[in-house]
């Protein structure tokens, strides 16, 4: 599998449109991988990570063809994770010779019921025949395509049973973990009955610097530290899984090359807009 970040920044990107502390005029002054867009990712160019505002940028960044991607999992209905908007252009005269005219979009309750919340009188029948929703819990495995998906419970909010994702394929695995807290026991439990160790984990790291604890709904660079000792010692992750930190505040306070050289001795390496990992 190919993991490739096209975002890795939280709600507000970075820098944030209103915003001139410290963080913020750092990022605009030093440019590079301090710039980050809202966290979305893409595996093998076909499986899309959640939808965010920003969406659009990162199909023109990257040089992408959206109309391409089969199967979309959305983690919750924030809209820095899920901007219904962007998907009324999927279809009438917005889209023309789409490669892949339906799109399963895997996902809770709430965010389906968003989509036709925003959607409204905007939506017409051409785009709402080529969208599939598919609901979907906690432990219960589902199929997209060749990918086996397993949605696990993200410890995010009260409204809502915002979710994470395992994704699995041909031997490979990748646990993307974001907008959760530390995680419950029982994903713990799970995750370590797996016969063979994950092969890539992205971690929240939303608060940057500073540490969350067990009851909040993201985590700094001392929670996912914690986190990956204990996938570790339960087997879930070994030596050769890679750990990556993703989803980043100007509010956790490091820039990417801070936040790399304190995040190196826990083995675990920042995202960046555009990183491509090979599973």
């Amino acid at each position: 599998m190919k993991l490739t970040y096209l975002g890795t920044a939280a709600a507000e990107g970075w820098p944030a449109a209103f915003c001139n502390c410290d963080g913020c005029r750092a990022a605009r002054r030093l440019g590079g991988r301090n710039i980050r867009t809202r966290s979305q990712a893409l595996v093998d160019d076909a499986l899309l990570l959640d939808f965010p505002c920003d969406t659009w940028l990162h199909a023109l960044r990257q040089g992408l063809d959206f109309s391409a991607v089969r199967w979309l999992l959305v983690t919750h209905s924030h809209t820095d994770h899920f901007y219904p908007a962007e998907l009324v252009n999927r279809g009438g005269c917005y889209s023309h010779g789409m490669k892949s005219p339906t799109l399963d979009i895997f996902c809770n309750e709430a965010v389906r019921d968003y989509f036709y919340k925003a959607a409204g009188h905007e939506l017409v029948p051409d785009v709402e025949q080529r969208l599939r929703f598919h609901i979907v819990r906690p432990f219960e495995c589902v199929s997209a395509g060749p990918y086996r998906v397993t949605p696990l419970p993200a410890k995010h909010m009260d409204t809502e049973q915002a979710l994470f994702y395992l994704i699995e394929r041909e031997g490979r695995s990748l646990l993307y973990a974001h907008d959760t807290g530390r995680f419950y026991p029982e994903v713990y439990e799970f995750l370590a009955g797996r016969a063979a160790p994950l092969s890539a984990v992205s971690l929240d790291s939303t608060s940057g610097r500073f540490e969350n604890g067990e009851n909040d709904g993201h985590m700094g660079l001392p929670d996912a530290a914690a986190v990956r000792l204990r996938l570790l010692e339960a087997g879930a992750a070994g030596p050769n899984t890679r750990f990556i930190a993703n989803h980043f505040s100007h509010n956790g306070g490091w820039l990417h090359d801070e936040f790399a050289r304190n995040a190196a001795p826990y083995q675990i390496e920042p995202a960046y807009d555009g990183m491509t990992v090979e599973l």
